[in-house]
């Protein structure tokens, strides 16, 4: 995972920036408010895509007769998980050594059926991961998700997104809020940065794509090779 800047040094530069360097790393009465334009910078283009850098997956073994599961408080490949944000991508099952990707949406129809015990097939996004329908056995549930954000309060938190992306939304909202003659400039160049962030597709920059939610069929069990 890339190694980005801290709070800290992020409000120095932004404060250096605003013409602000004589108060200090800390930015003195002013240090409150720049830790929050930088602050709200992440957590606005944090929603803005499907990070790829911060794309994960953690496996579940489904319980008998369940179909609720917690989100991930941990990854496979990153130690964050996406219990916070819930920011879950897709849902896999593996039956008969495939995964098959299970469709998002349970039908009010569904409901009538749920008890009835079988594979997993269908899934929401609640409070809970609720999977349809109850699970006839234990299947590996792999869950994709787009990691939460790191702690950014202290002056050693190190941001969890592009440390660039995050200066440029700051200062362009601490110019306004001071009223310096130069913020348009740094609106026009963040309008820019938003308009290619979401062009952005998955093979060139960085960011993850929602797949269709179209479901593959499991491929046919052969006897003799994966039923006794």
């Amino acid at each position: 995972m890339p190694l980005f800047r801290t709070l800290g040094d992020l409000r120095a530069e932004l404060l250096a920036r605003l013409g602000m360097g004589a108060m200090g790393a800390s930015g003195g009465a002013n240090g409150a408010l720049v830790n929050s334009f930088l602050r709200n910078g992440q957590a606005q283009l944090y929603a803005l895509q499907d990070w790829k850098h911060l794309t994960d997956f953690y496996d579940i073994t489904t319980g008998a007769q369940q179909n609720t599961y917690d989100y991930p408080t941990q990854g496979t490949l990153q130690a964050s998980g996406c219990s916070q944000y819930q920011r879950v991508l897709r849902l896999e099952t593996k039956v008969n050594n495939q995964f098959t990707t299970l469709r998002e949406g349970i039908t009010t129809e569904m409901w009538n059926t749920m008890d009835t015990l079988s594979q997993p097939q269908r899934y929401d996004r609640l409070a809970q991961i609720l999977v349809y329908p109850k699970a006839d056995a234990a299947y590996t549930l792999r869950v994709w998700f787009v990691a939460d954000l790191g702690r950014f309060t202290e002056d050693n938190d190190r941001a969890t997104i592009d440390d660039e992306m995050i200066l440029l939304h700051a200062i362009t909202n601490a110019k306004a809020h001071y009223r310096h003659p130069d913020a348009q400039i740094y609106q026009g160049q963040l309008n820019t940065l938003l308009a290619k962030i979401r062009g952005q597709s998955i093979g060139s920059n960085g960011v993850f794509r929602r797949d269709d939610g179209r479901t593959m069929e499991p491929k046919p069990a052969v006897v003799g090779r994966d039923v006794p």
